[in-house]
């Protein structure tokens, strides 16, 4: 109807009618106006916590085109850092990992055109979950919300192909790698797989360690290799270089996975810039669609402490043949503090409960709790550096100038201090509070 048709029939109408749709026509743009406004606070309300979080991420990197080239930046000079050493290292690979070690750490994604060396405790198990979501293995976006002890299938790896193949698979993708200064490796090894409760590397390891390496052991020592410390872990790691006894993936130094000098990995990621490397890569390889995190700091941290329950619950039966639950729940307790995920100064929940059987759901709500009472990141960072320093100066002199020639390769491919100077003040430290005393 036009607005002359429309003025005509309403002269027709009585006068309390024409009053009516006046009215009503008067108000018809206030009412729109209205409508919009609380379709867009509707809409502005439904986004969920990843698109609030994708949002802050594009204003902090994506779309910060400063931020974006410094980022891409530091890839460039790793890479080029790595190539050059690697022209000088000529004889490097000689104690590298063998071939089918190798390959089962590149990880594949075909239809992306992806090839990911995965190298433990390097943010891995993160990564592995990010493959099984690009692969539709599980049905969700966000790589927290699968179980950490879920993260070991699911996509594919280079294990049992043929070197034509993988070859080509190489120049067909991009490639990329994390790494991580090998000091805080080594010893993150031993912290995950020896002092916190883990049955299965006791028995491997952690009985061969005592025998080999501890005058006058105990039968239940022998036995359970339950209480390995980190000097003798040192020790053990140094034989096992040399000697190739007992080497186990989690120890082994960054280099000898992924073959840095023979693969051209584009990206060279850092567990020191995990988070702002792994935003920046998920973007760059145009994964950012499928992987979404509601806030990725946050959730790390409660990752880490739900996969610390999980982990000691799974294997009670056989933790508790060599220690009581207690003694097992207040080292995993113990080794979230020496992350720096809880605080040194929050206390072990359940310290009186010595005979009382606690639940994992108990557990879990209390470490929870006990993360949420130990302030911000920032409070927590000196756990980390603390028991560092504690754990190294533990070591002989000696035995750490032999740990850093083990160490050396990896310090200088990936542009580390080939001998840590906070390790300098290793003789005079004086530990306020004992990370590793487990009496």
């Amino acid at each position: 109807m036009s607005p002359c048709t429309f003025l005509r029939s309403i002269k027709k109408l009585g006068t309390q009618r024409k009053c009516l749709i006046l009215i009503a026509v008067a108000a018809m743009p206030f009412i729109i106006l209205s409508f919009t406004r609380s379709r867009n606070n509707l809409v502005s309300s439904n986004l969920n916590g990843r698109q609030t979080f994708a949002l802050k991420y594009r204003r902090k990197a994506g779309l910060n085109n400063d931020v974006t080239h410094e980022i891409r930046e530091r890839f460039a000079n790793r890479r080029q850092h790595l190539q050059q050493q690697c022209e000088k290292m000529h004889g490097y690979f000689e104690i590298q990992n063998s071939e089918n070690a190798v390959k089962e750490h590149l990880t594949i994604d075909k239809k992306n055109k992806l090839v990911y060396c995965a190298i433990e405790k390097i943010g891995c198990t993160f990564w592995k979950r990010v493959f099984q979501i690009i692969n539709g293995f599980k049905n969700v976006s966000d790589p927290f919300h699968i179980q950490g002890i879920r993260a070991y299938e699911g996509y594919l790896t280079a294990k049992g192909m043929t070197f034509d193949r993988i070859h080509y698979l190489l120049r067909q993708s991009q490639k990329f790698m994390f790494v991580r200064e090998p000091y805080e490796r080594l010893l993150s090894g031993y912290v995950d797989k020896l002092f916190a409760p883990n049955a299965a590397y006791w028995s491997f390891i952690g009985t061969f360690i005592v025998q080999q390496f501890r005058e006058n052991a105990t039968a239940e020592a022998k036995r359970c290799g339950h209480d390995v410390t980190f000097e003798e872990f040192v020790r053990y790691f140094i034989h096992s270089q040399h000697n190739n006894m007992r080497r186990d993936a989690h120890f082994v130094p960054n280099f000898e996975h992924c073959r840095p000098c023979e693969i051209d990995y584009e990206y060279i990621g850092k567990l020191e810039t995990f988070e702002e490397d792994t935003l920046f890569l998920l973007k760059e390889l145009k994964l950012d669609d499928k992987v979404q995190f509601d806030n990725f700091e946050k959730e790390t941290e409660r990752d880490a402490i739900v996969d610390a329950a999980d982990y000691v619950f799974s294997m009670q039966r056989a933790i508790t043949r060599c220690m009581t639950m207690h003694e097992a729940l207040y080292r995993a307790y113990r080794k979230l503090q020496i992350r720096g995920i809880i605080s040194k100064d929050v206390p072990f929940p359940f310290e009186g409960d010595t005979s009382r059987e606690i639940g994992i759901d108990e557990y879990k709500k209390a470490l929870l709790q006990a993360h949420a009472r130990s302030g911000p990141t920032s409070s927590r960072k000196s756990n980390r550096k603390e028991a560092f320093l504690e754990a190294y100066s533990t070591l002989p002199h000696e035995l750490l100038m032999q740990l850093k020639d083990d160490l050396s390769i990896d310090a200088n491919l990936f542009d580390y201090e080939v001998l840590p100077k906070s390790l300098m003040q290793r003789d005079s430290y004086v530990p306020r509070f004992h990370y590793f005393s487990i009496n």
